[in-house]
């Protein structure tokens, strides 16, 4: 029986009922769905921000810890007048009375000499020069603090004054004895100063070697004057060499390091030091931060405190070699020694002109290739010359040496550093060579070579030195060639090519083949008022 028209009516009344009352539910399902999602994300992010509150809390903290111990340091140098009879003899010197006749000679002298010395003359005085940096306290009851030799050293014959501002605002000085230099080393660019004052706070040193690239780090200081600031990074590189101290191991950070910040600590997230922030890069035109800073490793601090406190000279190793790293050198270096890798260090020169050193007693050579030193894997020279400076005189290390393509262990007794190390000469044993008044052109490398001569021993610098007649040597460098890229100059004596002395030119063409040349060839130099120097030379056979 088919539905009437009222019927019909109802059905369908009812359906639209049914699907209304489903939309209005379906629409309270999905907005409870969204807003239990939402609140969800809600709490996520919540305990997501309470998890960075947990780092920042733990920023606060440290720096609650070590600020209290960070000071700022002033330093003014003056050169103190001298006295007017002083300055009034230095005039009279100025004059060559005895250049005199005799007649005159004792006239002028007398004449001229009294009036200098009743001349008045203006006092003058250079402008007293100023510096700032930071510091931190290391001793609460001796009151060590760590700084840069930089911040508190003044120049030779100038008068220094040193002002330390603790957090709290105290002012102490050394005029009224308060602060003093205990000890410092310019090599490592480290000072110990001792300052006079109670109720002092002092955080610890850490251990760097701990510290891995990645880690959180915060820099103290005062850049640029303002005092009690800190910055926050990570740490970028360990064991960065940058040429601004003697001997370098440093960890390099992207905390904001500035002008004023040379001598604060570098802190983990213990509150422990592990650095004394030293040195910035910059690009020359800016000097202020640039995203890299350098500092001074606790591990090396801690090694030359004890010689700090007591004021002494820092006693280092001394082993007598000059070395450079084979990764300084072009690639395919290490083939030409017969090694399979770019990796150690050779001995470029052995040092000789003090007479006997560790090198020459254990029988070292030129061109052995250190591999390891006393079981320590060495890649560098950085790395080499720290072990060596960090051994104590008197050990007994040994070197795991590369030498004509075996490997032999080499006891070395490690003796103490000369105390001018640095700034003598290293000479090196040479072999004269034959005589020739030839010229030979290597065009590969850009060079011309004769052999020295008087007349070219004179030009060229070389007529002091015995050793030089007979030698090899560079007279001609084409701008751009290979030689002058790589550093070679007019006057460089050839002394060595594979380990090989060169006795003559034609000895030495054959060794500067186009052929030899393509495979690698190592070249020994010396250099006026540098030294014998190593180059490596990988040149490819130009295209026909």
């Amino acid at each position: 029986m088919l539905p009437t028209h009222n019927q019909k009516r109802l059905i369908i009344f009812t359906l639209l009922v049914f699907f209304s009352a489903s939309l209005f539910l379906h629409e309270q399902i999905i907005g409870r769905v969204a807003y239990a999602v939402e609140k969800g994300k809600l709490e996520a992010t919540e305990q997501e921000l309470a998890r960075v509150e947990d780092i920042s809390r733990a920023f606060r903290l440290v720096i609650q810890k070590v600020q209290p111990a960070v000071v700022r340091i002033e330093t003014k140098s003056t050169v103190s007048a001298r006295p007017q009879t002083e300055r009034s003899q230095d005039s009279e010197k100025d004059f060559d009375f005895d250049g005199l006749p005799d007649q005159y000679r004792d006239l002028f002298r007398d004449f001229f000499g009294r009036r200098f010395r009743q001349m008045p003359r203006p006092d003058f005085q250079p402008p007293p020069r100023q510096g700032m940096g930071s510091g931190v306290i290391i001793d609460a009851d001796k009151g060590y603090v760590l700084t840069n030799n930089h911040v508190v050293s003044s120049p030779e014959g100038m008068d220094r004054r040193i002002d330390v501002f603790l957090a709290d605002g105290r002012q102490l000085d050394s005029v009224s004895g308060k602060v003093k230099v205990l000890g410092h080393d310019p090599l490592t660019d480290l000072a110990l100063i001792q300052i006079e004052a109670d109720r002092l706070h002092a955080v610890t040193l850490g251990d760097s070697d701990q510290m891995e690239v990645g880690d959180w780090v915060l820099a103290f200081g005062s850049p640029f004057g303002y005092a009690q600031t800190v910055t926050q990074g990570i740490i970028s590189a360990k064991g960065r060499s940058v040429g601004v101290t003697r001997y370098e191991d440093f960890i390099q950070t992207d905390a904001a390091i500035n002008p004023g910040n040379s001598g604060g600590p570098l802190v983990n997230l213990r509150g422990e030091v592990i650095g004394i922030n030293t040195a910035i890069a910059t690009s020359g035109l800016v000097q202020g931060y640039m995203g890299i800073g350098f500092a001074i490793p606790s591990k090396l601090i801690k090694t030359y405190l004890p010689q700090l406190v007591e004021g002494k000279r820092v006693v280092r190793g001394y082993l007598g070699v000059g070395i450079k790293g084979l990764r300084e050198f072009q690639p395919g270096i290490g083939k030409t020694y017969g090694l399979e890798e770019d990796r150690g260090v050779v001995v470029i020169r052995i040092l000789t002109d003090r007479g006997e050193t560790p090198a020459t007693k254990a029988g070292l050579k030129v061109d052995d290739v250190v591999l390891s030193y006393d079981g320590k894997r060495v890649d560098d020279a950085r790395e080499l010359q720290n072990l060596v400076a960090l051994t104590p005189p008197g050990a007994t290390v040994t070197l795991e040496v590369w030498r004509e393509g075996k490997q032999i262990n080499i006891p070395v007794t490690i003796e103490e550093q000369p105390e001018d190390f640095f700034t003598s000469g290293m000479d090196s044993q040479a072999v004269p060579g034959e005589a020739d008044s030839r010229e030979i052109t290597i065009d590969t490398l850009g060079i011309e070579v004769a052999v020295v001569d008087d007349e070219r021993a004179r030009r060229y610098g070389w007529e002091n030195d015995d050793e030089a007649k007979g030698r090899m040597i560079v007279t001609k460098v084409e701008p751009l060639s290979e030689a002058a890229v790589t550093g070679i100059q007019p006057g460089d004596l050839i002394l060595e090519i594979q380990g090989e002395k060169v006795a003559s030119l034609s000895q030495l063409k054959e060794a500067l083949s186009e052929e030899a040349l393509a495979d690698g060839v190592r070249v020994r130099v010396n250099k006026r008022n540098i030294g014998p120097t190593l180059f490596f030379f990988k040149v490819s056979p130009p295209k026909e």
